[in-house]
């Protein structure tokens, strides 16, 4: 049996960039001229954005990492993809942190969706109106170690300074494991500003700083207009994450 919705607690902030951002689109064709490695960028507006995907993925890999997990391929040999997955019973998954945070789907035991959303990140409105400024082409030079051979590329990528606004959703499913799952949330945040979001981050790229701007609960009487949301944290000008850590038994009321 599922677990029973008691609400839902909602983050929103923003991801500056400290050095360049490279998450990377597949292109089917280049053109005479062309950059061979674009990034992703929102095929509407033509304008880059973070998926929610490579957020939550980086995210569930620190804390994986953090918590000393076990991690199985779930790939393939030749494209290996190494995640912590629990193939246990229901009642098993539940006492996972990671799994139990971002759900966990094993072959030969139950599935258990995700108690956190993360949306898209996309640009703020001001970096919006400065679309020309938004993505940079940087020239590289890969060197053959062997026959000391330059192998010039241009690679496309966010420049630093850029920021973009992000929400993830936590459904609160269990008030004994809520705090628990909110502290690994944020750890995992602070955890990412001292590693890389995205490609290249051993060549410097992918730093960023998470301003937190708002935090709101809501109960599962606000959706059925029975009360009013209740706001935790508001600060236009963004908390660090790692502050939101120091003061987080007074902002949750732990």
């Amino acid at each position: 049996m599922g677990e029973v919705l008691l609400g839902k607690v909602i983050v929103r902030g923003r991801i500056k960039l400290k050095t360049g951002l490279r998450i990377g689109a597949q292109r089917e064709a280049v053109e005479i001229g062309g950059i061979d490695n674009p990034v992703i960028k929102d095929p509407i507006t033509g304008l880059p954005y973070i998926p929610g995907s490579s957020l939550k993925g980086k995210l569930r890999s620190l804390l994986e990492k953090a918590k000393g997990l076990e991690l199985k391929n779930v790939g393939t040999e030749r494209n290996p993809i190494r995640i912590h997955v629990c193939d246990k019973s229901y009642e098993d998954i539940k006492n996972c942190e990671v799994c139990r945070l971002f759900g966990t789907s094993g072959k030969s035991g139950d599935n258990f969706p995700a108690r956190v959303l993360v949306r898209d990140a996309f640009l703020t409105e001001e970096f919006k109106n400065r679309w020309d400024e938004v993505v940079e082409i940087k020239y590289e030079t890969a060197i053959d170690r062997i026959t000391s051979a330059a192998n010039p590329r241009a690679m496309e990528r966010v420049p630093p300074g850029v920021e973009f606004e992000f929400e993830i959703v936590y459904n609160v499913e269990d008030e004994s494991t809520k705090n628990v799952d909110l502290k690994n949330l944020f750890s995992a945040m602070k955890m990412l500003e001292d590693d890389y979001l995205g490609g290249c981050g051993s060549r410097g790229y992918g730093k960023v700083e998470i301003l937190i701007t708002d935090i709101v609960e809501r109960t599962k009487d606000y959706y059925f207009g029975n009360k009013e949301e209740n706001k935790l944290l508001l600060d236009e000008n963004g908390v660090r994450v790692g502050d939101v850590l120091e003061k987080f038994d007074s902002i949750f009321g732990t």
